[in-house]
């Protein structure tokens, strides 16, 4: 196989097509090896030369403590600030101790909270440490088990995080950076714009029902491009009429792609004007309302678009992504979210830690001899679940192996439960993909990896 550096604007792929490499060779082997104890192996990863930090993420500042394996402290630290100064002062503290008690490697356990935690975690990863989170429940219980109190101030939550990671008790979670990281900035502002377009689609159609609610009727949708060049030229009765119907054929023939219709659809429009039931006495207000909404929406389905470009960009340098692009249905957007909210899939071991990860694992709730009802744990990342989710409504319409699988599964479980079953089903054809380093087909067998 040819290993070469790609570059693509800003983003260095050395480190996916690194990894893509390493798979290769021996990463096969290490994602059939399963650990049936990954408490045991996390807490052997922590020996006599590892420096442990356990770090309270604030805004301004943040405390940390320092311990060994023994857990023993050896420095508390009660302000971090998120400055130069406090970034080259943490790492002074952190080669200090290194030294002076012979360290060789440093884990550092933090709880994510909210964006803080960023630019103090990747400035550390830069230095050579390790970082990895704890779960904000697991930091509560923990306290109360130690102190038998949930009082709490940011120097006494730091050592909890520092125990908790001693023993072995943090989150799996890799911090991703390079073009997975871009891809996942790229899916949540993409989110962020999708909200508000919608909310501003809502807001213009909320403005024509008390200006033009006929036109609700006419045209089928509000991204419809008729509609725009309607609400630019003439957005209310008065307008209409006062255009004509020549005019009025003209300006939509332009700004549709149905030409032919564009006459019968004035007709309608006109015919709508001189019975409409809307507001009168239109004034400067409401114009500029319309006018308002119907720039917002124009202006976030341009970044829709650009950002889906700036995906497909990215994915066309990522190696292994026409893999998961060969199957029915999944497309560039779909495909770079689930990249985006994974990292590197060769970091998984198994396609359960997806499922996991996902939030799509089962969670029961069962007591002597009551049986619960099993349902998704929903403690993974919601936009990777809610995407999937997304993937296999129009897998199972494109693809016959999938709906064949879906169709089975509905015989004995209700339409949720059968396409979150097929999620777990697609989770695991990707992983066989991936490592097989194949294309997906109908016919073919894949050997799942569970």
């Amino acid at each position: 196989m040819n290993i070469e550096i790609k570059e693509h604007g800003n983003y260095n792929l050395l480190r996916i097509i690194s990894a893509e490499r390493n798979f290769l060779t021996g990463g096969v082997k290490a994602m059939h090896k399963r650990n049936n104890n990954k408490q045991v192996e996390k807490r052997q990863r922590i020996t006599n030369k590892t420096l442990i930090v356990g770090m309270d993420i604030g805004c301004e500042f943040n405390a940390m403590c320092l311990m060994n394996k023994e857990g023993t402290v050896l420095g508390r630290y009660p302000k971090i600030y998120n400055s130069r100064k406090g970034f080259d002062y943490f790492h002074d503290i952190i080669e200090t101790a290194k030294n002076k008690y012979g360290f060789t490697d440093v884990l550092i356990g933090m709880e994510p909270t909210g964006h803080y935690w960023r630019k103090i975690a990747f400035f550390a990863m830069d230095k050579g440490c390790e970082v990895r989170f704890i779960r904000t429940t697991a930091l509560k219980h923990q306290r109360e088990l130690d102190e038998s109190s949930s009082a709490k101030n940011d120097m006494r939550d730091a050592y909890t995080i520092a125990n908790i990671v001693r023993e072995g008790k943090y989150i799996d979670t890799i911090i991703e950076d390079g073009v997975f990281r871009q891809l996942r900035t790229l899916a949540h502002t993409r989110e962020r714009i999708c909200r508000s377009n919608t909310g501003s689609k809502y807001a213009l159609k909320s403005a024509l029902e008390d200006y033009f609610p006929e036109l609700k009727n006419i045209f089928w949708s509000m991204k419809a491009r008729g509609l725009w060049a309607i609400l630019e030229q003439c957005p209310f009765p008065e307008d209409v009429l006062s255009m004509g119907i020549d005019k009025l054929t003209k300006l939509i023939a332009e700004n549709t792609k149905r030409k032919a219709k564009a006459k019968k659809k004035a007709h309608q429009i006109y015919h709508a004007a001189q019975t409409s039931v809307g507001l009168k006495n239109i004034g400067e207000a409401d114009r500029y309302r319309v006018a308002s909404y119907l720039s917002d929406i124009k202006h976030s389905e341009s970044q829709l678009k650009e950002i889906e470009l700036q995906m497909k960009a990215i994915l066309e340098n990522i190696p292994f992504a026409r893999h998961i692009l060969s199957i029915p249905g999944i497309g560039v957007m779909t495909c770079a979210v689930f990249l985006g909210e994974i990292g590197n899939p060769y970091n998984f071991q198994s396609p359960k830690q997806i499922v996991k990860y996902a939030g799509y694992d089962p969670q029961e709730h069962d007591s002597g001899q009551k049986k619960g009802r099993k349902i998704i744990s929903k403690k993974g990342r919601w936009l990777l679940r809610k995407y999937l989710y997304f993937m296999v409504m129009g897998i199972v319409h494109r693809s016959p192996f999938f709906k064949k699988y879906y169709e089975n599964k509905q015989k004995t479980m209700k339409k949720k439960e059968a396409l979150c079953a097929v999620v777990i089903k697609l989770i695991k054809v990707i992983f066989a993909l991936l490592r097989d380093r194949r294309m997906f087909t109908e016919t073919s067998h894949l050997k799942l990896a569970a």
